[in-house]
Formats: structure tokens, C-alpha cells, sequence
């Protein structure tokens, strides 16, 4: 354990791996997948919650916007998570899915990923608004997939 509690992360090593290109998708595909199955939780969560918090009042409306908020924050984060942008988890998927010398090429944007994250996410949107990679990329499939985790609640 680290010294404030939190477990400290763990390096992948993928050479020790023995299919390092499937495996290292798989490791990427963890963390979008724990953020859908926390938003799975917030979703049933939320719809228990509806069914048993008082109207008005202050403790029950604070727990609905809070699950809300955590149902929202963690389906951005495993779409965002899935940009193809290194050094995020969408990066080692299309590495893993690209022919080996494609992904080889494509594996040297290693080094300037977060220069290409900055310029991408905050430079052009703030020079060009309507080039907004947020909101055109990640927002609609958080949209759709929040609608679909409400539907599955009996929320929609």
C-alpha cells in the first residue's frame, strides 16, 4: 500500500506477456470497462434511490445529483479513455488492432502524445470552437450510452 492508502499502480511489462499484442489490449480495455460497470452501479443505484428518497429533501436530493454526476463522470471517462490518442487505453487497442509495421509507426506517437493531447484538446478548440474533438468525438456515444444505462434502470 502507498503511504495515503492507494494502492500504488502496477507496471505492465508487455515483452513478459505471452500474446503482448492481445494482451495489451486487454489491459487497455480494463479501465473503460470498470468505469461502464461503475456507471452500470450508479444507473441501479440512481433508480433505488428515486423509489426511496423523500421528496425534498436535502440529503435525498444531494444523493440523486451525486449519482447522477457519477454516472456521467464515468461514462466520459471510459469514452474519453478510448480516444486513440497515446498515451490513453484507445491508443493500445489501435496498436494492437494495426498490421505489426503499422503499429510500429503508429507506436512512435508514443513520444508526443501529450503534446497531441494538448494541442488537440485545448489549442485548436480554443482557436477553431467549432473543432471541438470533445464535443463532436466523445460526447454523443456518452450521450447514447447514458441513455442506454437509463433505459436498462427503467429510467427512460
Amino acid at each position: 500500500m502507498h503511504r495515503f492508502g492507494w494502492a500504488k499502480p502496477v507496471p505492465v511489462v508487455a515483452r513478459k506477456m505471452r500474446n503482448p499484442r492481445l494482451n495489451m489490449m486487454l489491459v487497455a480495455l480494463a479501465g473503460p470497462a470498470m468505469n461502464l460497470l461503475l456507471g452500470l452501479i450508479a444507473v441501479f443505484a440512481l433508480a433505488a434511490a428515486l423509489s426511496l428518497v423523500v421528496p425534498g429533501s436535502r440529503g435525498g436530493a444531494f444523493l440523486l445529483v451525486t449519482l447522477e454526476k457519477f454516472l456521467a463522470i464515468n461514462i466520459f471517462l471510459a469514452v474519453f479513455n478510448m480516444l486513440p490518442i497515446p498515451p490513453f487505453d484507445g491508443s493500445h487497442v489501435v496498436e494492437g488492432l494495426l498490421p505489426r509495421p503499422l503499429a510500429a509507426r503508429y507506436a512512435k506517437l508514443r513520444k508526443y502524445g501529450f503534446l497531441l493531447l494538448i494541442l488537440l484538446l485545448v489549442v485548436v478548440p480554443s482557436i477553431w470552437p467549432s473543432l471541438d474533438l470533445v464535443g463532436w468525438v466523445v460526447v454523443p456515444p456518452v450521450e447514447a450510452i447514458r441513455n442506454v444505462f437509463l433505459s436498462l434502470a427503467g429510467l427512460a
